[in-house]
C-alpha cells in the first residue's frame, strides 16, 4: 500500500538491511542476489530493458513466497513503476535512462526506481486517487496497482524516485512449487524429469546451433539458468539469460530462452516439431506460437523457446480479479482454437487419434477411481452416461472429429509474456483428433477457476465469451450441450493424473465434475448457478 510518511532509512531498518559495504553490484546475476545481502544497482531504458532479469532475479530470490502474493505485491508493483518512468518519468525519451537499486536483506527487499524527469506533486495526486477524484492523464492504474499491493510504497526525490518494501518470512528458495494451484497441471510429471542442464553445459551445446537465432556471426559471453520452480511454466523448466556477442561486431545484447526438459526424447522431439509448424503457419493472431530456437544436439531432450513467459493464465486472472478480463481472455483462446481446428495443418509422423476407440478404457479407469467414494456408483454411472454422448457424436459422422488439436490443452498451456502478448505452449501431444477435447480441456479449468471463487455468475460469462467467440469462426460450431461431455473427460483424465489422489485439487476436481454432471437440462452454467 502507499504510505509516504514512510522514508529509505526506516523502510531498510523494517527489512533489517545491514549497512553496505562497499559500492553496489552491477550485476543482477551475480550468485550473491540469489542468497545474501546484497546491493545491486542497474540501469537501462525502457521496461523492456529491465524487467525481464530483474523478474527472473526477484523470482529466484523470493521462490519460497507463494506464487499469487509474489505477483501482487513485488512483480507487478515493479512492472508498473517501471513503465511509469518510462513513459510518464522520461516522458518516452529514449536518451533517458531508468535507474534500478535494490537492497536485498533477510526479511525483504527494498527496490529504489528513479527517473530523470521533473518529477510531480506525489502528495497531492495521492490526496485526488484517495478522494476518487480524476488525477492521471492515460488509464490511471499506476496508484491502484501500487495501493492493493501489501508492500509499502513510498516517494522521494520530488517523486522522480518510488520506493517500493517487500517483506516475507524467508527469502531462500523453495524447493518445488504448489501443484494444487493448477489443476491442468501433471503433479506426477515432474518427478520423473532429469536435471535440468547447468549454464557451461548449455552454452556448450548451443554454441554450435547459434546461427539459428544469432545471425550466425554471435557467440555466447556468458549463461545464467533460472529453475521456475512453482511459477508460470512449472516444474522441469527454466530460462536461460544469454549475454550474446553482438553479430559481426555489434553490440552485445541479453537474450532470455525458456526451456523445457522432457522426460523422454521422443515427447522433445515432438514438442519442437508441432511447435516449428504452427509457429511457421502463422495461423494465430489471439494467441501466438512462441518461436522454437534449438533442440541441441547435446540436450536432446531439451527444447528451448524463444519466448520470456512470467505468468499463466490462471495466475494473470487471479491476478485481474476482473469479469471483464475473464471474457476477454476466453473470447481470446476460442478465436485462436477455430482458426487452429479449421486449418489443414498436418503434423509429421503422428497418426490421427480416434477418441472413442478409448472410451472402453476410460469408463474402466472411472470404475476403478470412484469406487471408493461416496456414491461413487452412482458418479460412475453419470460419467459413462454423459462420455458415451462423444461416441454417439462421432459415430453420427458429424464432422469434424479429425482436426489439427493442441491435444492437452489446459490453463497451464496458456501464458502471458514479458511482451504483454498471450501465447499458447506444450505441443507435444498435437494431433489430429476431436476438436472437442481442446474446448472441453479448457472449459473444465474454467470451471474450476470459478468454482474456488464460489463466483457462480463469472463460469457463464466466460463459458458464454469462450464459445460464441469460437464458433464464430468455426467451421463446425459446437453447443454446449455438446461441449459438457467433453469438460467431463477432461476432468477425469487431471483426476486421474493426481500423486496422491487424496488432495485439496482432487476435491476441486470432483465438485467440478459433480457440476457437469449434475446438468438438469440447462447445461454446465445452469447448475453452476443453481
Amino acid at each position: 500500500m502507499i504510505d509516504l510518511s514512510r522514508t529509505r532509512a526506516g523502510l531498510l531498518t523494517q527489512i533489517e538491511a545491514p549497512d553496505p559495504a562497499g559500492g553496489p553490484l552491477t550485476d543482477i546475476t551475480d550468485p550473491r542476489v540469489a542468497t545474501g545481502d546484497a546491493h545491486v544497482r542497474v540501469c537501462g531504458r525502457t521496461r523492456e530493458d529491465l524487467f525481464p532479469v530483474l523478474k527472473l532475479a526477484l523470482s529466484e530470490r523470493f521462490a519460497a513466497v507463494p506464487r499469487m502474493e509474489l505477483l501482487r505485491d513485488l512483480l507487478m508493483p515493479l512492472r508498473n513503476a517501471l513503465g511509469n518512468a518510462f513513459k510518464h518519468g522520461n516522458g518516452s525519451d529514449p536518451s533517458k535512462s531508468v535507474s534500478v537499486e535494490i537492497v536485498f536483506a533477510q526479511k525483504g527487499a527494498l527496490i529504489a526506481i528513479t527517473d530523470e524527469g521533473v518529477g510531480f506533486d506525489v502528495a497531492l495526486t495521492f490526496r485526488r486517487f484517495q478522494e476518487q477524484e480524476r488525477y492521471f492523464e492515460n488509464e490511471g492504474s499506476g496508484f491502484t496497482n501500487l495501493h492493493r499491493a501489501m508492500s509499502t510504497v513510498s516517494y522521494e526525490n520530488d517523486g522522480r524516485t518510488l520506493l517500493v518494501c517487500f517483506q516475507c518470512a524467508s527469502s531462500c528458495p523453495a524447493s518445488v512449487g504448489d501443484p494444487s494451484t493448477d489443476p491442468g497441471a501433471s503433479s506426477g510429471e515432474a518427478h520423473a524429469l532429469p536435471k535440468v542442464p547447468d549454464s557451461v553445459r548449455l552454452s556448450t551445446c548451443l554454441s554450435a546451433e547459434l546461427a539459428k537465432f544469432a545471425g550466425g556471426c554471435a557467440r555466447i559471453e556468458s549463461c545464467r539458468v533460472y529453475v521456475t520452480r512453482g511459477c508460470a511454466g512449472g516444474d522441469g523448466e527454466s530460462r536461460y539469460l544469454l549475454r550474446v556477442a553482438g553479430a559481426c561486431g555489434g553490440p552485445a545484447e541479453t537474450r532470455i530462452l525458456t526451456g523445457r526438459l522432457h522426460a523422454k526424447e521422443a515427447a522433445a522431439k515432438a514438442d519442437f516439431a508441432a511447435a516449428t509448424l504452427l509457429h511457421e503457419a502463422k495461423i494465430l493472431k489471439s494467441v501466438r506460437i512462441p518461436r522454437p530456437v534449438a533442440r541441441p544436439e547435446g540436450e536432446p531432450r531439451l527444447v528451448l523457446y524463444d519466448f520470456d513467459p512470467w505468468m499463466n493464465l490462471r495466475e494473470y486472472l487471479r491476478y485481474q480479479r476482473s469479469p471483464t478480463a475473464l471474457q476477454h481472455c476466453a473470447s481470446r483462446v476460442g478465436r485462436a482454437l477455430a482458426h487452429l481446428h479449421r486449418s489443414q495443418i498436418v503434423f509429421p509422423n503422428v497418426q490421427t487419434d480416434l477418441v472413442e476407440d478409448g472410451l472402453q478404457g476410460v469408463f474402466a479407469s472411472a470404475e476403478t477411481c470412484f469406487q471408493s467414494l461416496p456414491a461413487g456408483s452412482d458418479l460412475v454411472s453419470r460419467f459413462r452416461a454423459s462420455v458415451q454422448q462423444i461416441r454417439e457424436r462421432a459415430a453420427s459422422g458429424r464432422p469434424p472429429t479429425r482436426t489439427p488439436i493442441h491435444g492437452a490443452l489446459g490453463w497451464h498451456c496458456i501464458h502471458y509474456g514479458v511482451d504483454g502478448r498471450f501465447y499458447l505452449y506444450r505441443f507435444e501431444t498435437c494431433r489430429r483428433s476431436d476438436p472437442g477435447l481442446d474446448l472441453g480441456g479448457f472449459a473444465a479449468d474454467l470451471l474450476c477457476f470459478t468454482l474456488a471463487d464460489h463466483d457462480t455468475g463469472a463460469y457463464r460469462l466466460g463459458s458464454d465469451a469462450f464459445l460464441r467467440s469460437y464458433n464464430s469462426r468455426a467451421e463446425y460450431p459446437l453447443r454446449e450441450d455438446e461441449l459438457r461431455p467433453y469438460i467431463a473427460l477432461a476432468l477425469f483424465e487431471r483426476l486421474r493424473r493426481l500423486e496422491p489422489p487424496a488432495s485439496t485439487q482432487a476435491g476441486q476436481l470432483l465438485a467440478a465434475l459433480h457440476a457437469v454432471l449434475s446438468h438438469r437440462g440447462g447445461g454446465v452454467a445452469s447448475e453452476v448457478s443453481a
